[in-house]
């Protein structure tokens, strides 16, 4: 998630001007905070695919620019493709080895 937000967070604001960059920040990082964690509970419970799910993500976060932002559609869809297309294949390009993060008995310890 952190890496999604450190992404999509500069690409959104680049959308605004300064006096509403502010603004945008907030309301990605709330959009975001939503979307996440349900695109997450959706990919480890479910077969769905996940590029449809993603799609839906993507119609989910531009309505949420829409209204809270006060922009208008066309440019709400604008920054939410842009922003999700770049973390979409960034996030793909990572890979992360499981044997990095500690195992549960060593956390416990």
């Amino acid at each position: 998630m952190l890496l999604t937000l450190l992404l999509e967070i500069p690409i959104v604001g680049f959308f605004f001007k300064k006096r509403k960059r502010r603004t945008a920040y907030l309301v990605c990082l709330f959009v975001n905070l939503v979307t996440w964690p349900i695109i997450n509970i959706i990919r480890l419970k479910t077969e769905w695919d996940l590029n449809l799910v993603e799609i839906a993500v993507v119609i989910a976060e531009g309505v949420g620019y829409w209204f809270l932002l006060n922009c208008g559609w066309k440019k709400a869809a604008l920054i939410t493709i842009v922003s999700n297309i770049v973390s979409f294949f960034l996030v793909k390009l990572v890979h992360f080895e499981p044997d990095i993060l500690p195992k549960k008995i060593d956390i416990i310890r």
